[in-house]
């Protein structure tokens, strides 16, 4: 997460929490999942190499929400990044509702990739269905995202808290140590 401003980096926070938990991952699970969550403002060919880098070496999708500025309450757009065979595969894509009591998906915003978590907390690649690509399905998806980010805004203020990932505008990354809630 960008922490240029205290307030951004909060509701930033909130924003990453928030989709972590619309997306069906679990938080306090004795083995973490294997998605995590960054977000920048702007994205350029540093922090996109050096992010594709910690996805290979780690084997973990990375969800980035991309702000346009620094200002911004919810992000412009996504980028998922996920290990592959042969390299890390990178797709802009938008949060789903697929139905009112399942988790969210991610769309890819050409409309011919669908994300989800699986059981065991992955990102994987999942038949297309047609409810994520319609409109609405993305306009309920930003607001239970909203909506969540909202209720825990009061539990994300202050500075970094362990589980929170850094990335600069030069591309550098840095974690600090996961915890259980």
């Amino acid at each position: 997460m960008n922490t240029s401003t205290t307030g951004g980096h909060d509701a930033r926070r909130a924003n990453a929490y928030a989709l972590h938990l619309e997306l069906g991952l679990l938080t306090g699970e004795t083995v973490p999942a294997a998605v995590k969550f960054a977000s920048v403002t702007g994205i350029d060919m540093g922090i996109l190499n050096v992010a594709a880098c910690k996805v290979a070496e780690s084997g973990w999708a990375c969800v980035i929400a991309i702000y346009a500025d620094e200002q911004a309450a919810a992000p412009h757009w996504y980028l998922v990044l996920m290990p592959h065979a042969e390299g890390v595969i990178a797709a802009k894509v938008i949060p789903a509702a697929i139905g009112d009591n399942e988790p969210l998906v991610l769309m890819a915003e050409d409309r011919r990739q669908q994300f989800a978590v699986s059981e065991c907390g992955r990102l994987i690649a999942v038949p297309v269905e047609a409810a994520a690509r319609r409109t609405r399905s993305h306009r309920n998806a930003a607001k239970r995202i909203a909506a969540t980010a909202e209720t825990l805004a009061p539990f994300c203020m202050g500075g970094p808290t362990p589980g929170d990932l850094f990335v600069d505008s030069a591309g550098n990354t840095r974690a600090a140590a996961p915890f259980a809630v």
